[in-house]
């Protein structure tokens, strides 16, 4: 296919396992940025902690799908092109919830409308990966005892805890909040952590896509999408062309058209180079 569009997950596609972008993948997006393909990164990270991928890459990316689709951002001067908050109200609900049940609440907002990236409203069940993620990651975050009345809504509300915890609060969250909330389970490999990530109905990586396609005038059929993990499967399934990684969750392999090497591996590179053979 004649490919316009790259969209690239981070952890456990375009990263090896230490979490740091191969030299062959670098050269690879490089060569098809060169050649004319939009390269847009897809994450679930917050854009303040994808900055450090994008120096890495060394390229003068488009744009990035950031915080699971929720945030759109134009790279080369770091302004917001979309964002989708939840509503006030389903804000208040879901972060009630969670701390009835004694979680911490991290929530997110987007720093350019804000100044900052969020807050950690604290809660008697606090997970050590809380404090964990608290020193390690790249976003200013404010600590406070209840969550913030004066903040903007948020773009995400996350709790952290153990993997099969999690699991059983997801099925309870899925029901009381039927038709109302998008969330996932999801490992965070450079943090070593797990959580449940929720956002306002709707958003997800390939929502994302679709603004940007719709920005720049590309046709959906020609875009291509990779990734790994259960938040990427929306937008393998949607894209023109789907692909996996090896090491790819087995919901993922059964949605993708093509599986590629592992991202230890360089896969993405081992796509592009494919993509700049059918060119």
């Amino acid at each position: 296919m004649q490919a316009q569009l790259l969209a690239i997950d981070l952890d456990g596609t375009l990263l090896d396992a230490e979490h740091r972008v191969p030299e062959r993948n670098r050269a690879a997006l490089h060569r098809a940025h060169d050649s004319g393909i939009k390269i847009v990164l897809c994450t679930g990270r917050a854009f303040t902690e994808t900055r450090g991928i994008i120096e890495q890459i060394g390229l003068d990316l488009d744009a990035t799908v950031t915080v699971f689709g929720a945030l759109v951002t134009e790279v080369s001067n770091g302004q917001t092109l979309h964002r989708t908050e939840m509503t006030p109200e389903l804000a208040a609900d879901v972060c009630t919830w969670f701390r009835a049940r004694g979680y911490p609440v991290l929530w997110l907002n987007d720093p350019n409308q804000c100044g900052h990236d969020g807050y950690a409203i604290d809660g008697p069940n606090r997970h050590p990966a809380v404090d964990a993620w608290l020193a390690r990651t790249s976003c200013v975050v404010h600590q406070v005892p209840e969550m913030p009345t004066d903040a903007p809504p948020p773009l995400r509300l996350s709790i952290i805890d153990e993997e099969h915890k999690l699991d059983e609060v997801s099925m309870h969250l899925a029901r009381d909040f039927d038709g109302r909330l998008t969330h996932n389970v999801l490992h965070a490999p450079p943090y070593r952590l797990s959580l449940i990530e929720s956002f306002a109905h709707g958003v997800s990586k390939w929502r994302g896509i679709e603004r940007l396609c719709e920005r720049w005038g590309v046709d959906p059929q020609r875009t291509v999408a990779i990734g790994d993990d259960v938040n990427d499967i929306d937008m393998i399934r949607h894209a023109g062309l789907g692909v996996a990684v090896a090491n790819a969750k087995p919901a993922v392999h059964d949605v993708a058209d093509r599986t590629v090497a592992s991202n230890n591996d360089c896969g993405v590179a081992d796509l592009i180079d494919a993509l700049l053979s059918d060119q």
